[in-house]
């Protein structure tokens, strides 16, 4: 029995890929996140932080979460984040010849941190409920695609599209549709309001309620 619930370790082409165990249940997720602790919100926007190109917060995150199969806290996973870009200098982080202030850096990811979570228990959410044949995340098609999750029903794959309806989450939705294409993929933009939300200690996570809506999305398309 390997450590970790390592499944199998792949090395071909110059990739290596690592495929572990994910068994977790709702039930387990929603504990471990209701014991979190965050305090990110009201932090300040801090000009040529906020809009500027950093690497993706999303790295450290699932790196955590495949490492331990544990909802990551906020702290754990900044520190790895600033780790792998070679740490800070008298309050200084240096990406790609640019200079930021670690705290700025860490008020923008405060404000990413609880959408990262809500997402990934949505996944299971999703798993759980055995409407769909399969569900899948993929960090690269995040990332690069601007869509969350990939789900198959009755033979056909719909690309998700999960926001809060607040004006940060509407913005950034907007600019991800002029900077991508999707005429080719069958998305589904599940757009839910804030007071729809279950509070799990200080997250505001997705429900059941949710998922029905998101079967009747797809069922209508």
């Amino acid at each position: 029995m390997f450590l970790r619930k390592i499944k199998d370790i792949k090395i071909s082409k110059n990739e290596i890929s690592a495929v572990r165990d994910a068994s977790i249940s709702v039930e387990e997720l929603e504990s471990q996140i209701s014991q979190l602790s965050y305090e990110g919100r009201s932090k300040p926007k801090v000009k040529g932080v906020e809009t500027a190109r950093l690497p993706p917060f999303i790295q450290a995150f699932y790196y955590h979460f495949f490492a331990y199969l544990k909802a990551p806290t906020a702290k754990e996973v900044f520190n790895t984040y600033l780790s792998w870009l070679g740490g800070e200098q008298n309050g200084l982080v240096e990406i790609e010849g640019v200079k930021y202030q670690a705290e700025a850096i860490e008020y923008r990811f405060l404000r990413t941190y609880p959408s990262l979570i809500r997402d990934l228990h949505f996944l299971y959410l999703l798993q759980e409920s055995n409407l769909f044949e399969n569900i899948e995340y993929s960090m690269e098609q995040d990332y690069y695609n601007g869509l969350d999750l990939k789900i198959c029903h009755h033979e056909k794959t719909y690309f998700i599209s999960l926001f809060i309806d607040t004006q940060r989450s509407t913005f950034y939705k907007r600019r991800k549709k002029i900077r991508h294409d999707y005429s080719e993929v069958h998305e589904i933009e599940l757009k839910v309001s804030l007071s729809s939300l279950t509070l799990f200690g200080n997250i505001y996570l997705l429900n059941q309620t949710h998922v029905k809506e998101l079967e009747e999305e797809i069922l209508n398309k």
